[in-house]
């Protein structure tokens, strides 16, 4: 194996790791914290990057794009939080129906199979063209670094709020939290909202990266 070629590909690597982060970050939600294995996401990481290139083509910025494919992620868990709560649906079968409904969504949105980007036509907030020799704020890792610390800043201190913890609460022991008045099904469908909008996010940003082609030395 050539090192060389390993040590020019890794910053490409890194910075698209980062973005799959915040992906983690919003499927641990639901996983560790809400104790539900939601399969939704699986159709939100595409929904994200539909709705953003859409806009974008439609002559949005990028800001505008990001936070419209972030609101459509939360959506998509209030669809599923409604399946599950609701309608009475397991939380693993309610995933898969979101999942398996947002893959003609999508194509319902791109109009098409595939919509690529670039950073030569559109504004993209981050690309893998500017992960080496290039200025502090256009940097992608440095750029993807400030989002995830803000995101878990921000989640830090919104779960140790009165909600926050009402929702960790939901997944510890969901039968003791109803008993002491908890709402514990708004909280399974808060959670699976703000977990799906931030794997929304993450598709959005990883929309940028993805069809960017690495600057050669």
């Amino acid at each position: 194996m050539d090192i060389s070629s390993l040590l020019v590909a890794l910053p490409g690597a890194v910075a698209q790791g980062l973005i799959w982060g915040i992906m983690a970050i919003g499927v641990y939600i639901t996983f560790r914290i809400l104790d539900i294995a939601d399969l939704s996401v699986d159709g939100t990481m595409c929904t994200g990057a539909a709705v953003c290139i859409m806009m974008m083509q439609g002559g949005a910025n990028v800001w505008t794009a990001m936070i419209v494919a972030t609101l459509v992620g939360m959506l998509v868990g209030l669809a599923t939080g409604i399946f599950h709560t609701v309608m009475g649906i397991p939380a693993i079968l309610a995933g898969i129906l979101t999942q398996l409904g947002l893959w003609g969504v999508n194509l319902k949105i791109m109009g098409k199979s595939n919509q690529a980007s670039n950073v030569d036509k559109y504004d993209l907030l981050v690309s893998l063209r500017y992960v080496k020799n290039a200025i502090l704020d256009k940097n992608t890792i440095f750029v993807v670094v400030l989002f995830i610390l803000v995101i878990i800043a921000g989640l830090y201190w919104f779960f140790g709020t009165e909600l926050g913890s009402s929702i960790r609460a939901t997944g510890c022991n969901e039968n003791m939290s109803r008993a002491q008045g908890i709402n514990t099904n708004f909280n399974k469908v808060l959670g699976l909202m703000i977990s799906n909008g931030l794997v929304s996010l993450a598709s959005a940003l990883l929309e940028g990266t993805i069809f960017q082609p690495t600057e050669e030395n």
